[in-house]
């Protein structure tokens, strides 16, 4: 394939080698060709059918769901038009027009952070898009065909093209200029750390980057960065200067926490309070992952994120504390979840399809009630929120609400297996059990109103999730 550059900085026509004879020809690009320009990987494949002097655009979809696309015209014949909207790159606001027929064989590569259009030019114009994104409604938007700043010739284009008016949709009637535009794109890439990322989480939040494109990420974990030593967490911080932080690391053995209160408190506030103060001082972003624990679980109905914390286990007190800690940068993102699993850790889930291969019979708590929130879902919203400014604390978790007890008899019906779930209460299982442990809310059923407020997508499920998350273990031969 020849790569042939443009005026625009990282946009490319495409001319892949055709071999033909009488019969036609064959041409193909590979993966490793697409990957080179930037293009991450093939999410969707797209076409449109025009008639002459139909107009598309300038489209793009806001991040976390902007778009690369490779672009070519299967039958009939169009003029592309891109606009660059990088605002730091040696380009920005101008534009290109490339002619895309199936007899030159062109395709044209459209970066992430440009404004995408093309007018047909043939009564019956087929045209293909190749996307490296999700398709996604609510991030759609666009900036005007016409806007006078950026100046593309189409007067003279349409009388090149002998076209009398352009057909517009209503909405690229009333598109609003470049300047007036809200969305952000750069062609610098962000940079990125997560803490704890062996963790379900922090896991699940390096896949969710990588299958946004972003790859300039510092994955830490204890064996890298102690957290709790001062020094080392802010000259790190420094040297990198990420763009934002996703802190999943913490200490999270919540009946273990009850012995080990001033290791806790280490880890949980004064880890938070070295990440706070390196954050502040690169200006990043902080993303704190916070609990269910803050609460007593006393309260009648769900629990909004102005409802004052009340933790009663060592654990939930020093994630609280935490959440003051990274509340003093201003740029902070502070999530309360709960009952969490992901593919990459020990969960409830987990357990009980261990336990399910030789127990007839588990009892499991009916008393306690909160939402099964599956990683993979979560780190999609926190990577959305994280290319926003809608600072604050939110309380994030799978849609529903149930039991432990619910939970369990769900996962061994959906997984085909036989063993009963007893539920019993909170008190009956610590006394069945003769086991000691740390205190659980009996209510953990957050509202996620503020999440809808804000316009954040609410997650699926948590059956949805859960059915989901087994499919998973079973592609990876983790059942």
């Amino acid at each position: 394939m020849e790569r042939i550059e443009t005026e625009l900085l990282d946009c490319y026509i495409l001319e892949p080698n055709r071999f033909g004879d009488n019969r036609g020809y064959f041409e193909s690009i590979t993966e490793e060709e697409l990957k080179s320009l930037g293009f991450n990987k093939i999410f969707q494949v797209s076409n449109s059918l025009s008639g002459k002097g139909i107009l598309r655009g300038l489209h793009f979809q806001n991040n976390p769901y902007c778009q690369a696309k490779v672009v070519r015209c299967h039958r009939g014949k169009v003029l592309d038009v891109v606009v660059d909207i990088r605002k730091d790159s040696k380009t920005y606001g101008k534009w290109i027009s490339v002619e895309l027929t199936p007899d030159n064989g062109r395709l044209l590569y459209v970066p992430r952070g440009f404004a995408h259009g093309f007018l047909s030019l043939s009564d019956d114009t087929l045209f293909e898009y190749y996307v490296d994104n999700l398709y996604n409604p609510k991030m759609e938007d666009g900036i005007a065909w016409d806007d006078k700043d950026i100046n593309i010739n189409w007067k003279e284009i349409f009388k090149k093209y002998d076209i009398t008016e352009p057909v517009l949709s209503d909405k690229d009637k009333n598109r609003c200029s470049l300047k007036e535009c809200k969305s952000e794109f750069y062609r610098t890439p962000k940079k990125y750390i997560v803490t704890g990322y062996k963790g379900q989480l922090g896991y699940d939040i390096i896949r969710e980057l990588h299958n946004r494109g972003e790859y300039d990420i510092l994955a830490l974990d204890i064996d890298r960065l102690d957290i709790t030593d001062r020094d080392a967490t802010i000259k790190m911080i420094k040297d990198y200067k990420p763009d934002v932080i996703f802190h999943c690391a913490a200490w999270t053995a919540v009946d273990k926490a009850e012995d080990m209160e001033d290791m806790v408190c280490k880890v949980n506030v004064e880890g938070t309070r070295n990440i706070t103060d390196a954050s502040i001082e690169v200006g990043a972003k902080l993303f704190y992952i916070s609990t269910d624990y803050v609460f007593d679980g006393e309260k009648d109905g769900l629990y909004n994120e102005m409802d004052k914390p009340n933790p009663k286990s060592v654990y939930g007190k020093t994630k609280y504390e935490g959440e003051l800690e990274a509340s003093r940068n201003p740029n902070h993102f502070i999530t309360r979840i709960s009952w969490v699993f992901g593919i990459n850790g020990n969960n409830f889930i987990k357990t009980m399809l261990k336990l399910s291969k030789t127990k007839d019979e588990l009892n499991v708590v009916n008393d306690q009630i909160g939402s099964p929130t599956y990683t993979v879902d979560l780190a999609k919203l926190l990577v959305e929120m994280s290319y926003t400014d809608k600072y604050g604390t939110y309380h994030v978790n799978n849609d529903g609400f149930c039991s432990w007890a619910e939970f369990a008899s769900y996962i061994m019906k959906i997984n085909n297996k036989n063993t009963k779930i007893n539920p019993v209460s909170t008190e009956k299982y610590l006394e069945i059990t003769g086991t000691k442990q740390a205190y659980r809310p009996r209510n953990s059923k957050l509202s996620k109103d503020k999440l809808i407020e804000n316009g954040f997508t609410m997650l699926p499920t948590w059956e949805d999730a859960t059915k989901r998350y087994c499919e998973e273990l079973e592609r990876e031969n983790l059942l």
